[in-house]
């Protein structure tokens, strides 16, 4: 990825076109003037080349797109001021230049990094968990507070989408009334081993994160943190994704 302006790729990609034409050589002199600068290895109109200052070099030189060597006098006032560079283009250069300065695609972070886009986020999760961690996103103690409210919020989702009115069913054996073999949803699989699958699944983050939060201080780390929020946010979404088999079946 280039960290250049859009006016530090146009010159860029001049002074590689000028190479190829055969008006400048890949290695060149800048000299610094009172009026400016003079480019000892170039044939062609000073007009023709956008400006160049030392800041855009440096940016080159960042970038591994220059090579610069820096030529100093010693100013009569004291202290030394830059004279010259002797600039050498890349190949990495002309690379930047044919690929028109694109980056690797990294657009499939936020997919793997939900949290870093809240957008499609339940918005249970976004109205109870968020402002937990909005108070010090860097705090296990927080994180521990927003993880056990992401459980909770799945569990009562168990209970609304599952039907199941008796506060007094909670964990593995909620999961079970919602489905076990005779299970409230049992009948919206038309797979028996489909059905299993996901009481096993929802029966294993009840056991392994729900009952453990429900009763502990684990204080887990944000990524660990972050990682069950977005967990909880799918196995969300696929007991949404069974209300509405039921709300059209319903319907019918």
């Amino acid at each position: 990825m280039y960290n250049l302006t859009n006016s530090q790729k146009i010159l860029l990609t001049k002074l590689i076109q000028l190479v190829r034409e055969g008006q400048l050589l890949e290695e060149f002199l800048i000299s610094w003037t009172l009026g400016g600068y003079s480019i000892s290895g170039y044939s062609g109109l000073r007009e023709n080349i956008p400006e160049i200052t030392k800041g855009t070099l440096d940016a080159f030189v960042a970038n591994n797109l220059l090579l610069c060597d820096i030529s100093y006098n010693d100013s009569r006032f004291g202290g030394q001021y830059e004279k010259s560079r002797c600039c050498t283009l890349t190949g990495k250069a002309y690379e930047a230049v044919d690929t028109n300065f694109s980056a690797p695609d990294i657009s499939f972070v936020k997919h793997i990094a939900p949290l870093a886009d809240i957008t499609n986020l339940d918005e249970q999760l976004k109205q109870r968990c968020l402002p937990i961690l909005g108070a010090g996103s860097a705090d296990p103690k927080l994180w521990d507070s927003a993880v056990r409210t992401a459980g909770v919020i799945l569990e009562e989702r168990l209970k609304d989408v599952g039907g199941i009115s008796d506060s007094n069913r909670v964990g593995r054996v909620l999961v079970n009334d919602v489905f076990g073999q005779n299970g409230t949803l049992a009948s919206k699989f038309t797979i028996p081993s489909e059905r299993d699958g996901y009481r096993e699944l929802y029966a294993g983050i009840v056991g392994t994160f729900r009952n453990p939060y429900a009763h502990r201080l684990l204080d887990p780390n944000p990524e660990d943190g972050g990682a069950f929020i977005v967990f909880v946010n799918l196995l969300l979404k696929m007991l949404e994704d069974l209300r509405s088999v039921v709300s059209k079946e319903s319907g019918e």
